[in-house]
Formats: structure tokens, C-alpha cells, sequence
């Protein structure tokens, strides 16, 4: 009798049942949907961060309601299972599920109350750039997106919303997985004397490595990340291994340019004897087509990818070459990139371990200025319209005299400040190599299954070498007085390393409420140093060596600086029945740019309310989603470097040093 009443008591009680909810398309989990037990009053639960449910005294042959907005409502029966994977097909015109928000957390898109824009892999592979970055232009709402005149895998100026300081960086913060990486464009970019600029440190990242981005151009949206992401961010996403067969992927992007538009020329008016203006006689003018001074410019990206795992570990591999060649003669850009990442699961499932690791070795030469006097294009368009062209394109002529080839120019550099446009792009050389390897690594302990702890550390170093090589022949304003060329080398070493913690909370209580919640804390420390020595070439002509440098001439030339931020964070998301949401953030920074100062942090707030009306009231049938959202936050720009220290600085061209000019 009482083994009787044991068994009825149980097969009234039923049974626990738990599962996950995964979109049928990408396979990620679906953030918040309902489960329900048709026809019973008050059985259900909603799926948490992880796509996840539980329910408690499921009856045999019992069906389950699984919706969410942007989904097509799904009936599971019940068996005898115990675990379920269901996945849930996309409606058309509906929002779909989930995004990734600041630091890597997942929310689900109807919940936030600022803008999130998610772009996926395929606008970034299907014409490839050098420079990834340029692929989006003109795909995202509210962007920005220039690319600049240095050429083929130069940098990219991404604006959102328009500029929010005159003397700041009005830059994007950039984002891979949750941590922000080093992103320095070392060039100069302003003024007349401004010299090629290098790449940044984004598009040294391979776009067949890329899984997803997100955009959050609002400050609510990237408060989580204070000062650094003033100006908005973009979140990056890459790939990992997939459980499964072994998959190999190959792809090819070729790539051909020419000038778009060129600028409108005058073909009527010569010059004068011996003028370099053409303020000459009319109908006096030569044929002359600046366009043909521009090659056809290549871009050749070669990848591959390798992915294969199991349930409890993923593997992902991939290698890259982009080989590429500007519309500029002799300007030259080459990548390659190396990347392996892999995801474990072990004691029970509890600990998820993801370690991966980048090697990048790219090369880049003649990158093109955007000043005035280290750019070939000022003397290719002003050249004089009664002179024939075709005799600088041989740009080099021997001299027997000095038994070497100078430049054929014959207009000297009196008041005009230029040289043989070819001559800018073969005989003054700017070299640059970067070799940078990534490493990062992270380990979530999953305490229960509303509540996790994730620790994560990134390692970003670089190595940059860069040289000049000015051939003798080169006007004597550019090789400091001297006949015979010069030559500059330098090194510069870029370091950043980022670690966090935090613990992730994601509840629900009873049917109406739920709560997802993030608190921890990170600690950043990035730092530049270089160190060269150039000058004009004392002994041997196109002697590139620093033991022929000028002794008395050349100088030194050394700079850097350490940067280093402690922030504690946190945020809390509380929703109610699914359709009206309440989203709190706040971050207190602690920057070593405040070193000195009363005032040693700040502190970021925001709060935002968002409400799906389309699920809290009827509308008419041609409405078929509807959300309303509103948000306040405080944003600010971090203040530069130095500003509170003011230090001596060395003038080279005086030889002395400067004393501060402000006051702390």
C-alpha cells in the first residue's frame, strides 16, 4: 500500500523537464521566450541569457507553447524526455531575438532601450577591402564611414552621429568579444606637412574571422564602456567551432580599382617659358591626361578556415593573405594573419574554458600623405599645360658627373615645393612593417543556472618598423642640405593589456518578471614607446645605413607614454511580462590621466525605458510590431594624456628643450 501511494503521488506530481530554445537559422539562443504548458493555468517559465528553461511537475503527454516575438509559435510534446532542444523558425517583417551588447552581454533586442544596429558577416565578405571597415560604408544608419587618401590598407575614419569634441578623437571604440583592443593611427593626418599615415590596429583583423558586429552609436548603449567610448563603438563578434563534421572552408576575393573622379582641368591655356603656372597664351595648351600617372590597383584576399567539435569542445582555424597594390605607382600593402580558437566544456559543464590566440605579420610601402609636400599629386595636376608630360615620366637620368641617377625635374624646387610626381613614388621610400600577435582567454563557472562568474584577459602586442629612404637627387629641402640622399629607421612597440570579471544574473520570478543583471570590475594598461635616429647621408650616396648618417646632422627621435584605467561596472535589466523593460547602467572610472588632480574618477550613469505596445495593446492589423524607447545617459571624453603633468619637450630642429607652456 504505501508503494502504491509512492508511485500515484509522483505520477501526479510529473516531472521536472528542462531544455534550450535556439534559433533554427544561426543556432543561438533565444532570449526570453515563453514556455507554457497547454491548457494548465500559471505552469510556465521563460528562457534565460542562455536560451534556457526549467519546469517542475510536467505530466506525461503533456504539450508545450514555445513563443517569442519575431518567431513562428511552436507545440512540443512531451515524452519521456527530461531535456529538450527546441528551435524556433524566423517570422518575416518580426524583430529577431537576440544581440550583443557592451562587454559581450547578450540581451534580447526587443528589451533595449537604445539603438543596437547588427550586422552580419556577409556585408563585410562580399566585396572584401583591405581595411574591413570600408566594406560597411554606407550599410549602417547613422555612420560615418571614410576611408582615408593614404591608399590601399590605410586607415578608416568611422564617426557616429556626427563629432562630439574639437579636440579629442572623434574615433569609434573598437570591440573584438567583449574587450576593447588598441586601435592607434600614428600618422599624421592634419596639415600641409603631414607625412604618410600608417594603418590602425582594426584593419589588421581578417574579415572571414568575423562572425557578427553590432553598433552602438548611442551613449546609453556604450556607457557600460565609459570615456574610451565616447564616440560610440562597434562590437565584433569573430567565429569559433562548431559541434560536427570537420568543415573546410576556402574563399577568393579579387579586387580591381581606378580612379572614380578625376578633378576637371583646364586644356586651353599654356604657360609661359619657364613657368611652372599656366597663366600662358591662349590655344597654347598640350594634351595631357593626369589619369594615366594611376595604375589599375589590386586586392588579392586568400583565406581559409578549418572548424570541427563535439558537445564538449570546439576547435576553429583559420589563415589569411591579402596582397595588394594601390591605384599610386610602387604603393604596396600585404597581410597575414593567422588565427586557432578553441572552447572546452569540463566538470559537468560547469567551467567553459575559450582560449584563442592571432599571429599577424603585415608590410606596407609609400603610403600616400595627405599633406601637401609628401604627395605626388600637387605637382601631377598643377604640372604646366604647355609642356609635355612624357618627359618626367622617365623620372631618373644618370649623371656621369657624380656616377649615379638623379632626378629628372627640371623645375627645381624654387617656390614651388614640388618634385617629379614618379620620383615622390619610387626614389622616396616609406617603409613600414608590424608584427603583432593576440592572446586572450576565458573562463566562465556556471554557479547555478540563473548565475555565472566570467573572468577575461586580452593580450595585444605589436612591433613596428618604419624607414625612410630619400635617393640622392631628392631636392636638399627633404635630405637636410645634403646631395647624397637620407635615411631614418625607427621602432616603436604598442601594448595593451585588459582583464575583467563579472558575475551575470539571469532570473525570472514567478511569470511576470525577470532580471538580468551584470556587475564586475576591469583594469586596462596600454603603452606606445619608440625610439629612431635619422638625418641626411654623409658619406656614401643611397647609402641607407645609420653608420652613413651625418654624425653632426642626424638626430634622435624617441617618444611614449602609459595609460592605465580601473572601472568598476554594473547593470540591471528588470522586465515585466515580456513587453515593458526597465535598463539601469553605471560605471566609476578611475584613469591615470587624473594622476595629481582632486578628482581622481568619474562616473558614467544611464537609464532607459523601453515598452513592445504591439503586445500591450491591439493594434490594426497592418501594424504588426510596434516599440517605443527612451533613454538619458552622461558621456565624456577622456582628457589628454599629460595634460595634469606638463613635462619639458625637445625641439629638433632648434636642438634644445621647451619648457611647459600651460599650467597643470
Amino acid at each position: 500500500m504505501i508503494l502504491f501511494l509512492t508511485v500515484a503521488t509522483a505520477m501526479a506530481q510529473g516531472k521536472s523537464i528542462s531544455g534550450v530554445v535556439l534559433d533554427a537559422t544561426n543556432h543561438e539562443p533565444v532570449i526570453g521566450a515563453s514556455v507554457l504548458v497547454k491548457g494548465v493555468q500559471g505552469q510556465g517559465a521563460s528562457t534565460d541569457i542562455n536560451g534556457k528553461f526549467t519546469l517542475k511537475n510536467v505530466k506525461s503527454g503533456a504539450v508545450l507553447v514555445v513563443s517569442s516575438i519575431g518567431y513562428a509559435k511552436k507545440e512540443v510534446p512531451v515524452g519521456n524526455q527530461t531535456e529538450l532542444k527546441i528551435e524556433l523558425s524566423g517570422e518575416d517583417n518580426q524583430l529577431q531575438g537576440v544581440v550583443v551588447t557592451a562587454l559581450g552581454i547578450k540581451r534580447s533586442q526587443k528589451a533595449l532601450s537604445y539603438n543596437v544596429q547588427e550586422i552580419k558577416s556577409d556585408a563585410l565578405t562580399t566585396v572584401k577591402d583591405a581595411n574591413f571597415m570600408n566594406s560597411l560604408n554606407g550599410k549602417v544608419a547613422g555612420v560615418n564611414i571614410n576611408s582615408s587618401a593614404a591608399g590601399i590598407g590605410g586607415a578608416t575614419r568611422v564617426v557616429m552621429r556626427g563629432i562630439k569634441s574639437i579636440s579629442a578623437n572623434n574615433n569609434a571604440l573598437y570591440v573584438i568579444d567583449g574587450v576593447p583592443i588598441f586601435n592607434v593611427n600614428n600618422g599624421s593626418t592634419s596639415g600641409e606637412y603631414s607625412s604618410q599615415p600608417s594603418g590602425e590596429g582594426i584593419s589588421d583583423i581578417n574579415p572571414d574571422d568575423i562572425e557578427s558586429m553590432s553598433v552602438l552609436s548611442g551613449p546609453a548603449a556604450a556607457a557600460l564602456y565609459g570615456s574610451s567610448a565616447a564616440q560610440g563603438v562597434i562590437l565584433i563578434t569573430t567565429k569559433k567551432g562548431k559541434e560536427g563534421k570537420v568543415k573546410l572552408e576556402y574563399s577568393n576575393s579579387t579586387t580591381f580599382s581606378n580612379p572614380f573622379i578625376m578633378p576637371r582641368f583646364q586644356t586651353e591655356y599654356g604657360n609661359q617659358p619657364g613657368s611652372f603656372k599656366s597663366w600662358g597664351a591662349k590655344g597654347s595648351a598640350l594634351s595631357y591626361d593626369p589619369a594615366k600617372f594611376f595604375n589599375t590597383g589590386t586586392n588579392v584576399i586568400n583565406s581559409i578556415a578549418l572548424t570541427t567539435g563535439t558537445e564538449k569542445n570546439q576547435t576553429y582555424i583559420s589563415a589569411a593573405t591579402t596582397n595588394a597594390a594601390g591605384i599610386l605607382p610602387n604603393n604596396k600593402y600585404n597581410r597575414y594573419n593567422f588565427t586557432i580558437r578553441n572552447s572546452t566544456k569540463f566538470l559537468g559543464d560547469k567551467l567553459t574554458l575559450d582560449l584563442g590566440a592571432q599571429y599577424i605579420l603585415q608590410d606596407q610601402k609609400n603610403m600616400v600623405a595627405q599633406g601637401y609636400y609628401y604627395n605626388p599629386l600637387p605637382a601631377l595636376y598643377l604640372y604646366p599645360r604647355g609642356e609635355n608630360f612624357d618627359e618626367v615620366r622617365q623620372y631618373e637620368i644618370y649623371d656621369e658627373a657624380r656616377n649615379i641617377s638623379v632626378q629628372n625635374w627640371r623645375w627645381g624646387n624654387g617656390g614651388i615645393d614640388m618634385e617629379n610626381p614618379y620620383w615622390q613614388m619610387y626614389r622616396k621610400n616609406r617603409e613600414q612593417d608590424r608584427e603583432r600577435y593576440m592572446l586572450n582567454g576565458s573562463l566562465k563557472w556556471k554557479l547555478a543556472s540563473w548565475i555565472d562568474l566570467t573572468g577575461r584577459i586580452r593580450i595585444d602586442n605589436s612591433i613596428v618598423n618604419s624607414k625612410d629612404k630619400f635617393y640622392a637627387g631628392t631636392d636638399t629641402y627633404w635630405t637636410g642640405g645634403s646631395a647624397k640622399g637620407r635615411y631614418g629607421q625607427s621602432k616603436s612597440e604598442e601594448k595593451q593589456m585588459y582583464a575583467d570579471a563579472m558575475a551575470n544574473i539571469n532570473k525570472s520570478f514567478g511569470e511576470d518578471y525577470n532580471l538580468s543583471a551584470n556587475i564586475g570590475g576591469s583594469l586596462s594598461n596600454t603603452s606606445y614607446n619608440s625610439l629612431g635616429y635619422g638625418g641626411p647621408l654623409s658619406d656614401v650616396p643611397n647609402g641607407f645605413n645609420v653608420y652613413n648618417i651625418d654624425r653632426n646632422n642626424g638626430s634622435p627621435s624617441a617618444g611614449g607614454w602609459r595609460e592605465r584605467a580601473l572601472a568598476l561596472f554594473g547593470s540591471a535589466e528588470v522586465g515585466y511580462k515580456r513587453m515593458l523593460f526597465l535598463t539601469v547602467t553605471a560605471r566609476n572610472e578611475w584613469s591615470s590621466t587624473l594622476a595629481g588632480t582632486d578628482q581622481l574618477s568619474y562616473f558614467f550613469p544611464s537609464i532607459g525605458l523601453s515598452g513592445v505596445i504591439s503586445d500591450m495593446i491591439q493594434l490594426p492589423k497592418a501594424i504588426n510590431y510596434l516599440k517605443a524607447r527612451v533613454s538619458y545617459a552622461d558621456v565624456g571624453s577622456p582628457l589628454p594624456r599629460n595634460l595634469t603633468q606638463p613635462r619639458y619637450t625637445w625641439d629638433g630642429s632648434s636642438r634644445t628643450w621647451v619648457a611647459p607652456t600651460y599650467r597643470p
